[in-house]
């Protein structure tokens, strides 16, 4: 055997380990179901205290599916057993050795449903006034309460009140209209809040001791105030000195009290601008510190520069701002005229700006703008203007005059330069080169025929 073993070696290792892997993974699988084990199982078992409770039914309870036994909503047990004795249905519940101390022989149990499925618990009220209940016992159906099922409770109403009754769900509906999530997410809100009250019972159910140690302790002190009322009438006079006291003071009082409410209004308002100016000043606070952080090197880099520039600043800068005072002021006083200009000429290069926009104007349809109409009025000016000379182009026509203005002419233009030269540019004939229509009435100005 020996020899064999030596020999596999190797294999036997790989099945005991296989074995090993197999009985870890069994008793993980096994220790995650809700089952109640007995104490004698290593690991697994569990020592618990055994009670049993008498139903008038026992529908939907299954054994070994986690159903459980809560006390004020906390899991002390689970359900075990379900037999029917005497046409009634009784169930064994297997309950953890911690909790036995408070279940008394008063104690009550209730058959309900923890989810819509039917999934089946019993709420367990472990009792007060009662002994301690021993192992094994079986609560009275007096003290059982089965599971309510709806349509129950509708045959036990009468004809009108299920009409009343259709009648409040048709108007509920119709109340609740199309907030069926709103009233869910309601709804939904209150497991946190039975949640917590599930747990506090639980705790007080585990200090029911200390509650009972309290009211014990409350009894003594009441007793001991009872043997000094002698020092509780001088406290009860000293309170009501105090009392007075502040009776006689009501007027300031109320008139505190007056000013209570603007003054927490007020206080209320500047916290909510300080909590504002706190929201914004902490992330700026956060996005200041690289700055900050850079900003010493950035001083001390600086330092050098500083010392450098005191001298110009000192010996130039300083006295070229004292010497441009005097032009500033009187620039300052050329600003304040021209600022008084401004809005005329403003209002006058506006007006030109509008004339220039509408020359640019081109309307919609058929009709053009005064820009399309500007080049037939280059093309047309041209053809004023066909004979130029060293000067530049002339426009032709026919000038009339009267031998008088040619003489007023010639009188004029040697006191004036400008008739001069517009009078030899333009070469009007001389009063001289003129002759009369001898007929009175035909007396026109015209160039003598050659």
């Amino acid at each position: 055997m020996t020899k064999a073993i030596k020999d596999r070696f190797g294999d036997v290792v790989a099945i005991t380990l296989l074995i090993v892997f197999g009985l870890t993974v069994t008793i993980f699988i096994l220790s995650r179901q809700q089952q109640p084990y007995p104490s004698w199982i290593p690991i697994l078992g569990d020592d618990t205290f055994e009670i049993k409770g008498e139903f008038e039914s026992a529908q939907a309870i299954t054994p070994g599916q986690g159903q459980t036994v809560n006390i004020a909503g906390i899991q002390v047990g689970d359900i075990t057993e379900v037999s029917l004795e005497g046409g009634r249905a009784v169930v064994t519940m297997q309950i953890e050795d911690q909790y036995a101390d408070l279940l008394k022989t008063d104690a009550s149990m209730l058959l309900r449903p923890r989810t819509g499925l039917q999934d089946m618990t019993v709420e367990l009220t472990p009792g007060a006034d009662g002994e301690q209940l021993e192992e094994g016992t079986t609560v009275p159906l007096a003290n059982t309460e089965g599971n309510v099922q709806p349509e129950q409770l509708l045959e036990s109403l009468d004809r009108d009140t299920r009409t009343f009754l259709v009648l409040l769900l048709e108007g509920g509906a119709t109340g609740i209209g199309e907030n069926g999530e709103e009233l869910s997410a309601v709804f939904r809100r209150f497991e946190p809040t039975a949640r917590d009250l599930a747990k506090i019972n639980g705790g007080l159910a585990k200090r029911r001791a200390n509650i009972a140690r309290s009211i014990n302790n409350f009894r003594k002190v009441s007793q001991e105030l009872g043997a000094t009322d002698t020092q509780l009438a001088d406290f009860v006079d000293s309170s009501n000195a105090a009392l007075e006291g502040f009776a006689n003071s009501e007027a300031s009082i109320r008139e505190s009290f007056q000013e209570l409410p603007s003054t927490l209004q007020a206080t209320q308002k500047a916290l909510a601008s300080g909590d504002q100016f706190a929201l914004e000043l902490g992330p700026a606070s956060e996005r200041l510190i690289p700055s900050s952080r850079a900003l010493g090197p950035a001083l001390r880099e600086v330092r050098p520069f500083l010392r450098q520039t005191v001298g110009p600043i000192r010996d130039q800068i300083r006295p070229f701002t004292k010497e441009v005072r005097a032009p500033i002021r009187t620039t300052v006083k050329t600003s304040k005229a021209l600022s008084k200009n401004s809005p005329p000429l403003t209002k006058a290069l506006g007006n030109v700006n509008r004339l220039f926009n509408s020359l640019a104007y081109n309307p919609p349809g058929q009709e053009e703008g005064y820009l399309f109409w500007t080049a037939w009025l280059n093309h047309n000016q041209n053809n004023h203007f066909q004979l130029q000379d060293a000067i530049s182009p002339l426009r032709r026509g026919l000038i009339l005059q009267s031998c008088n203005t040619a003489a007023k002419a010639e009188g004029f233009a040697p006191a004036r330069p400008q008739l001069r030269t517009l009078q030899q540019l333009t070469r009007v004939p001389a009063s001289g080169a003129v002759f009369t229509d001898p007929d009175p009435q035909k007396q026109l100005c015209t160039l003598d025929p050659p």
